[in-house]
């Protein structure tokens, strides 16, 4: 789907890179050696040009398929980041603004919990501050059917007032911004960023997986009894008892993976994102350039500049249990949460298990890494992305400061 046009590259078996930026491609090719690695892509934008573009390894746990450079793989949370950009899309038409209350346009969100409910802003679910990251109302299964869990969104009280805590919204976040989305625009959230993303800018992302993707898909490994049984033991027995925290898995079930079927037929746009690191990579490029790739634009430059300006301070997550920096549905760099190179002004989303993507309009640079081996947090380490694709951004932004001494400092 995406056109890729590297500038004045030297070749490698499995992509390019331009000149210059020989170092990232040996610590992509180095990476491969650990014995865990499984498959991955890198694909890199500066100045609106594609200075990296690498993949390599295997599209499943068996081994038996090379990754291709129109591989796709699930993103996990970083389509979130995607839904986002939606919703801000429709706010830079003029169809509504983020100080709105969303029952201005969803009037039975506020079926529960009224007064409260009212007051719950588009900007509030765009900052993971809208006092829903999880409810009791849902029932195990319900991330899979959108009215089930729009019912729950709308039958839910708020766990606090609007904008008086940020907790990461990990499974409503889609549903919540996504009814948004289609009852301004009439459209789901997978067609509207179809049509006004994906399709104008030639990418391969989608907010659920399409017919065209299937044959070209990576499936990713951990998909077994072990995660089958945590997984029924979280949403259909922990989620019962305790604190809000343990209903954080409450609408999912043992099958919340992205090999699983439900999973590839569904749309829930905090979870089901699917593409390749070139498209991630071409919508942050877009971003870093102004709303502009190519030629096409697609976000206004004043809209691009309100997103890149906000530079939010660190906050107490009270999901994540770490401190962050929250945009308007995007992450400023501050690990471990969002590790997006050395630029502070970076801003993106990452995903489970190690999809990094983000936009640097300082150094006009555009980042998307994806992969199907996913690392597994443990308590000697707090990230939940391990560090792959910081480590590349680094190299890359070594290379960077020696290619390009004229420009921003890095």
């Amino acid at each position: 789907m995406s056109e890729i046009s590297p500038i004045a590259t030297n070749e490698h078996p499995s992509g390019t890179v331009a000149s210059g930026f020989e170092p990232v491609q040996e610590a992509f090719d180095q990476m491969q050696q650990h014995p865990d690695e499984l498959g991955n892509a890198l694909c890199i934008y500066h100045q609106g040009n594609v200075v990296v573009d690498l993949w390599a390894g295997h599209t499943s746990p068996r081994r038996e398929h090379p990754w291709q450079p129109d591989t796709v793989v699930s993103l996990f949370s970083a389509g979130k980041a995607l839904a986002a950009l939606c919703l801000l899309h429709i706010v830079d038409r003029g169809l509504a603004t983020l100080d709105d209350p969303v029952v201005k346009y969803w009037p039975e969100f506020a079926q529960a919990d009224t007064e409260a409910k009212s007051r719950v802003t588009l900007n509030h679910l765009l900052h993971h501050n809208a006092g829903l990251p999880t409810a009791d109302t849902n029932r195990p299964g319900d991330v899979y059917d959108w009215h089930r869990m729009i019912s729950a969104m709308e039958q839910a009280p708020l766990l606090w007032p609007a904008g008086t805590v940020t907790a990461y919204h990990a499974v409503t976040f889609g549903h919540l911004v996504g009814e948004v989305i289609r009852r301004i625009s009439g459209k789901m959230p997978a067609d509207y960023f179809s049509e006004h993303f994906a399709d104008p800018l030639g990418m391969d992302l989608s907010l659920r997986l399409l017919a065209e993707q299937r044959p070209v898909l990576a499936t990713c490994d951990g998909d077994n009894w072990k995660t089958r049984s945590r997984l029924v033991l979280c949403s259909h027995i922990l989620s019962r008892f305790g604190g809000w925290h343990t209903r954080y898995f409450r609408p999912c079930s043992k099958d919340y993976h992205p090999n699983s079927p439900r999973w590839q037929h569904t749309e829930a746009p905090a979870i089901t994102g699917f593409g390749s690191a070139r498209g991630l990579a071409r919508v942050y490029a877009m971003l870093a350039q102004g709303g502009c790739l190519d030629g096409v634009q697609v976000l206004s430059e004043a809209m691009v500049e309100r997103i890149a300006n906000e530079k939010p301070d660190p906050v107490k997550d009270e999901g994540v249990q770490q401190d962050v920096r929250v945009g308007m549905g995007l992450y400023f760099n501050l690990g471990p949460m969002a590790d997006l190179g050395p630029n502070p002004n970076s801003f993106g989303h990452v995903g489970m298990g190690g999809v990094t993507s983000f936009a640097d309009p300082d150094h006009q640079v555009g980042f998307g890494y994806v992969c199907n081996h996913l690392y597994q947090p443990h308590a000697k380490d707090n990230t939940i992305i391990g560090h792959r694709a910081a480590e590349l951004a680094r190299v890359f932004y070594d290379c960077l400061s020696i290619s390009h001494a004229d420009t921003v400092d890095v």
